[in-house]
């Protein structure tokens, strides 16, 4: 997955762009004055810190998609049960369909009201 922007090029240093800069730092130091040590320190920490970060990411990348995958389920198993809803609508129908949305799942509630899972208080 990289990060980019609206048109399309990279915005933001990977993790493999900045071990380059960062060794390349290293080859074209001065040896009689060399890095000063807190100074490699915080590049080591930024590095590793940056690592985690992009680990992290992609673990939540994986938990969104099952928990889309979940509730697709769950919808899917809603699919002819009566049930009551409240949110922007109340009322109460039965779940004829699933509709998928800018990657949320909604109900479809008598072929013409659209809820989301979450609206839903009873299920029968």
């Amino acid at each position: 997955m990289s990060d980019t922007s609206i048109s399309g090029t990279s915005n933001l240093m990977g993790k493999d762009e900045f071990l380059k800069l960062f060794v390349t730092q290293m080859q074209y130091q001065d040896p009689l004055n060399p890095m000063d040590n807190t100074e490699f320190t915080a590049q080591l920490a930024q590095f590793s810190s940056l690592e985690q970060l992009t680990n992290l990411n992609s673990q939540m990348t994986d938990i969104l998609t099952y928990e889309n995958s979940l509730h697709n389920t769950i919808s899917a198993s809603l699919i002819g049960k009566n049930v009551t809803y409240s949110g922007d609508q109340s009322g109460s129908g039965t779940v004829t369909g699933i509709n998928f949305e800018n990657n949320a799942t909604y109900l479809v509630i008598d072929d013409k009201t659209k809820i989301s899972l979450g609206d839903i208080t009873s299920i029968s």
